[in-house]
């Protein structure tokens, strides 16, 4: 029997983001209000837009770009699912 609750696509992507990068700093932020109205999304679009700000030592030596796409390849499951925009600020400690 599937369970009455369902974890939020948030609690997901913290876990998954937890796990992988380890933070020393971390907040991630459901923005999906902040685009009521805009084209694509409905009244039933719920967690689309998120706003990510991380500090993790596996961006060390790497560009913005390779902090993205390991980001993005983590949550791949996640954007299948209806995650529509992800909005990062990444950096290595220090």
């Amino acid at each position: 029997m599937e369970s009455e609750t369902k974890e939020s696509r948030l609690s997901r992507m913290e876990k998954i983001l937890s796990q992988k990068f380890q933070p020393v700093s971390f907040s991630l932020r459901d923005v999906s209000l902040e685009h009521a109205g805009h084209p694509g999304m409905t009244k039933d679009s719920k967690e689309t837009h998120f706003r990510l700000q991380m500090v993790s030592s596996l961006f060390s030596g790497k560009s913005t770009v390779e902090n993205h796409r390991l980001v993005y390849a983590e949550l791949g499951e996640e954007f299948k699912k209806g995650l529509h925009a992800l909005e990062m600020d990444l950096s290595a400690p220090g």
